[in-house]
């Protein structure tokens, strides 16, 4: 068996339910120089089956992981996990009641006042030498949520940011070449628009970042959208 083969078997293999995780497979063995390749499907076993086996095997390790994946609280509206050397923050996604409540802007702010408390709060437990952080070097971000003026929000703080329109997510070879929408597809399927965002630790602990910090809530608590507990301004 070769690669093509391979690649065969794992597009026979995909269905509704895996084909994020085959692609993420698929990116990968095209990845794979052939003479290493061929190394693997000899200790895997040269057959269909053998191939099909492992490759179940593999769906079934990457489901549970997801499963099991980190969602910490850092506060009423923040979670966090960690991946490889960042602090994978998770945004709210259903924000649905919210916006009935307080309206599309005021909802975005609040997210906005929620997420400067999430991210000052990570940096006081990486500074306290807290373990789950050791090594961290980043916040990173991902979301539907992550688009229009929240992406602007992000950006004037120096935040990193992308943007995946629902058409390239759609488009399998571009998911393929990049690991980032393939990560988005993964995680939220191929019909939302999805925004990343990423910000080293360094610069938050900067004293300019701090600054920009403080005059957002600033601004924000000239709104009157201030939190009730552990004010992030004191």
């Amino acid at each position: 068996m070769n690669k093509n083969d391979v690649k065969n078997i794992l597009m026979l293999m995909r269905n509704s339910e895996n084909a994020s995780i085959i692609n993420n497979i698929l990116g990968k063995i095209s990845e794979i120089p052939d003479e290493k390749l061929q190394v693997m499907i000899e200790q895997i076993g040269d057959n269909e089956e053998s191939i099909r086996k492992y490759i179940e095997g593999k769906i079934q390790e990457k489901t549970n992981n997801q499963e099991k994946e980190e969602h910490t609280p850092i506060n009423d509206m923040f979670t966090y996990g960690t991946t490889g050397n960042c602090i994978h923050l998770h945004m709210p996604v259903d924000l649905h009641s919210m916006i009935t409540e307080k309206g599309l802007t005021r909802t975005f702010e609040t997210v906005d006042v929620f997420l400067l408390d999430a991210i000052e709060k990570i940096r006081n437990l990486q500074n306290n030498g807290y373990y789950k952080f050791k090594g961290k070097d980043s916040i990173y971000m991902i979301s539907p949520i992550l688009i229009g003026k929240s992406m602007k929000f992000l950006e004037e703080l120096d935040f990193e940011t992308h943007f995946y329109k629902k058409r390239e997510l759609k488009d399998e070879e571009f998911v393929l070449a990049n690991k980032e929408a393939m990560l988005a597809v993964n995680i939220f399927g191929k019909d939302k628009n999805v925004g990343s965002a990423r910000i080293s630790l360094d610069v938050i602990n900067s004293k300019e970042w701090q600054n920009k910090r403080k005059a957002k809530v600033e601004e924000f608590r000239a709104k009157g959208i201030v939190l009730e507990e552990n004010d992030i301004s004191k």
